[in-house]
């Protein structure tokens, strides 16, 4: 295994370097904080500031022993914070499957094993407050064996979260074994990766799934207005990103994003409204449109139609790829014309 010497030094440091950074995550029906990610963050002595580690947990190269004990530091760090502070809130802490798979090697688990319940238990926590998010990780290990740890932190009173798809959608498998509480969608990275209809469609399979589920939806990586915008008419439940906050070191005043996320809704409200307004108008044009077009037509038979509806297809709007005919009984009687080019 090759190591980048920069990694293996910030590996190796002492655990007082590495600290959890919180980034809020918000309710949209109370506009409230209801938790926090917890991310990992090591204090650079250079620049007297802190790095993000995420690169070095999603590098393949390195050392897994060492990434989980610098993941418990973090860990127990998060919670022993979450009980020093009191508050009422919940800590999502990121948990890769192979890293699960690493302490069921066996043919029988060691629940002892399972580090976040003894944490849970050692800083006397309530479980309902922890979210383990199953993270986008091409997973090596038994697929039972991770359910069964699944099932075993769900039987705590743990709530499960998916996390990061849009990145890989691997997890759109992962989501029907698991049967999370949470979804987690990466609003950036999924529109880097398609075109703006797929994107658009993705997003609402994945929103119709949450609600046959009964899972909750948070987006996340949401950085601007429009992208708030884009979350809330798919649905979310849960937002997070830079548009309310960076992580920082400290839990957060549960109310300090109450007003801007108020706003955001009101607006947001306004403009669906106009919204709907304009697709009513635009569907009663392109209904009128049609009509107008096929009463030139309807009265022929089926070989005269036919002539007549590659040209009425030419004169409808874009959104109609496709024309065809069918009978009282819903047997297609012309043939199907389609448009010579249609972006998917």
């Amino acid at each position: 295994m090759l190591v980048e010497p920069e990694t293996h030094q910030i590996l190796s440091l002492g655990e007082g370097y590495y600290s959890p950074h919180y980034q809020p995550i918000l309710d949209v029906g109370n506009r409230n904080i209801i938790g926090y990610e917890v991310l990992g963050r090591v204090f650079s002595s250079e620049t007297r500031d802190y790095r993000s580690l995420g690169y070095h947990f999603h590098n393949p190269n390195t050392d897994a022993v060492r990434l989980v004990h610098i993941d418990r530091i973090i860990r127990e760090k998060a919670i022993k914070h979450l009980k020093e502070t009191g508050l009422k809130t919940r800590i999502f802490l990121n948990m890769m499957p192979n890293f699960l798979s690493m302490v069921y090697t066996g043919e029988v688990l060691d629940i002892k094993r399972l580090h976040i319940l003894h944490l849970i238990e050692k800083y006397d926590v309530n479980p309902a407050d922890v979210v383990l998010e199953i993270t986008e990780d091409k997973f090596e290990g038994n697929v039972e064996k991770l359910l069964y740890i699944v099932s075993i932190f769900r039987e705590r009173g743990i709530k499960i979260a998916v996390d990061d798809l849009g990145v890989g959608f691997s997890n759109l498998e992962r989501i029907g074994y698991i049967h999370p509480d949470i979804i987690k969608v990466d609003i950036k990275i999924m529109r880097e990766s398609l075109n703006r209809r797929s994107f658009k469609n993705v997003l609402a399979a994945i929103s119709e799934m949450s609600q046959r589920l009964g899972s909750q939806l948070l987006f996340e990586g949401v950085e601007t207005e429009e992208e708030l915008y884009l979350a809330l008419s798919m649905g979310a439940n849960l937002l997070q990103g830079f548009y309310f906050s960076k992580p920082t070191l400290e839990f957060q005043d549960k109310k300090r994003f109450n007003k801007t996320l108020k706003d955001s809704l009101e607006k947001f409200s306004g403009l669906r409204f106009l919204e709907i307004l304009e697709n009513l108008k635009r569907e009663r044009g392109f209904t009128d449109n049609f009509c107008s077009q096929f009463d030139r037509i309807s009265h022929l038979e089926a070989d005269g139609m036919t002539k007549g509806l590659e040209d009425i297809l030419t004169a409808l709007p874009p959104e109609a790829n496709s024309i065809l005919v069918c009978d009282m009984a819903g047997y297609q009687v012309t043939p199907t014309f389609k448009r010579e080019s249609y972006d998917l």
